[in-house]
C-alpha cells in the first residue's frame, strides 16, 4: 500500500508489532492512568491518596526500564508529581537525575516548581557534589535553577548558598571552561554583595577577558556595581567600550546610557513591568533594572519604586534594590 503511493519502509529502522508488544513498549496503560491525573491541582480533596498512589506506580514502573517509551512514561509521572508539589520522590531525585540524564530537565523543572526548601536545598547539594566536573551542561542547568529560585535571607539559606558556591567553584575550577565559569559568574550575580563580586570579577579579568561570550556577561553585570563608593566599576565598564568587541561596546555603552537617562522610556518600561506579572523575575531583567536604577532621576521615581515593590518578589533582589539604590519598598 506505502509502495503504491511511492512510499516505502525502511526496514532496518521499523519494527511491526503486535498488540501485546506495542502495549508493553507503548505502555499504554500507563499513559491512560496518568491522563486522569492531568489535570491534578494541590488543593484537590483528594491529594494525599493520589500522591500515595502515583508513588507506588512510580516505583513499580522503576522496576522494569526495557520498554521503548519508559523514559516518556518516566516524565509524566514526575510532571504529575511537579503539578502536585509533592516530596514524594524528592529523596530519590538525587540517584535518578545521577543514572538517568534523559530526565534531568525534567527533575529540575519539578523543583523549580517545588521551589526552595530546606529539603529540596539538601536534594541540590546531593546534586551538585555528584556531579562529574565535564558535566558543564548541567552545571549551567542547576545555576539556573538556584537563580531561579526566591531564597529567603535566613541563616539556613545563607548557609545553604556558602554550600552551594563552594560546590559550584570545586566543579568549575578543576574543569576549567568558559561554561563553568559562568555558571559559577551567574551565581554571584545574584547572591553575592557587590564587593565580593567587584572582587570576583577583578580577580578573574584575564580569564573573561579572553573569551567573547564570558566578556559579555561580566560586561552586563557591571551595572550592578555602578552605584558603589568606588571608581572601579566605572573604570571598568570604560575599558569595555573602548575594548573594540562588538557585542561587549554594545552592552557597555547600553549601561552608560542608562546610567544619564532622565527616565524609562515606554518600551523599557513594559519590558521591566509588563502588564502580566512574571512568576519569575528573570536574573537577566534583574541586571537591566539595575542598569536604569543607575540613574538618580529614575532611582528617585515613586512609580518606578511602587512598580518594583509590584512586580519584584525575590528576597535577594529586594534586598540589593534597598541596600544598593536606596529605594524604600
Amino acid at each position: 500500500m506505502l509502495k503504491s503511493r511511492g512510499l516505502a519502509l525502511n526496514l532496518s529502522k521499523t519494527t511491526i508489532l503486535n498488540t501485546e508488544d506495542a502495549e508493553k513498549n507503548f505502555l499504554i496503560s500507563k499513559n491512560i492512568e496518568l491522563d486522569l491525573f492531568a489535570d491534578i491541582e494541590p488543593e484537590h480533596e483528594l491529594r494525599k491518596e493520589i500522591e500515595e498512589f502515583l508513588e507506588q506506580q512510580f516505583k513499580e514502573h522503576f522496576k522494569n526500564k526495557m520498554p521503548k517509551y519508559w523514559d516518556k512514561v518516566t516524565k509524566r509521572y514526575i510532571t504529575a508529581f511537579s503539578r502536585l508539589k509533592s516530596l514524594k520522590i524528592l529523596q530519590d531525585l538525587p540517584s535518578i537525575y545521577r543514572d538517568h540524564s534523559g530526565l534531568r530537565p525534567n527533575l529540575l523543572f519539578y523543583l523549580a516548581n517545588l521551589g526552595y526548601s530546606e529539603t529540596s536545598s539538601k536534594t541540590i547539594l546531593i546534586i551538585l557534589n555528584e556531579l562529574r566536573v565535564f558535566d558543564d551542561l548541567s552545571i549551567v542547568q542547576v545555576v539556573h535553577l538556584l537563580t531561579n529560585w526566591e531564597i529567603p535571607r535566613t541563616s539556613n539559606a545563607m548557609k545553604f548558598l556558602e554550600d552551594a558556591e563552594k560546590a559550584i567553584k570545586n566543579l568549575t575550577t578543576v574543569q576549567k571552561k568558559p561554561s563553568g565559569f559562568y555558571a559559577l559568574l551567574w551565581f554571584k550575580a545574584k547572591y553575592s554583595s557587590q564587593e565580593y563580586l567587584l572582587h570576583f570579577i577583578k580577580k578573574y579579568d584575564n580569564l573573561w577577558k579572553a573569551d567573547a561570550f564570558l566578556r559579555r556577561q561580566a560586561t552586563a553585570i557591571l551595572s550592578r556595581l555602578l552605584s558603589m563608593n568606588s571608581e572601579v566599576p566605572h573604570t571598568l565598564l570604560t575599558e569595555q567600550i573602548a575594548s573594540g568587541a562588538v557585542g561587549t561596546v554594545s552592552v557597555a555603552n547600553q549601561i552608560a546610557f542608562f546610567e544619564l537617562a532622565d527616565k524609562l522610556e515606554p518600551r523599557m518600561d513594559m519590558y521591566l513591568f509588563p502588564t502580566k506579572k512574571q512568576r519569575i523575575y528573570p536574573l537577566g531583567k534583574f541586571l537591566v533594572l539595575c542598569s536604569a536604577l543607575n540613574s538618580e532621576k529614575i532611582r528617585q521615581s515613586n512609580s518606578v519604586a511602587k512598580k518594583i515593590s509590584e512586580h519584584i518578589h525575590d528576597p535577594y533582589y529586594r534586598h540589593w534594590i534597598v541596600e544598593q539604590y536606596g529605594i524604600k519598598l
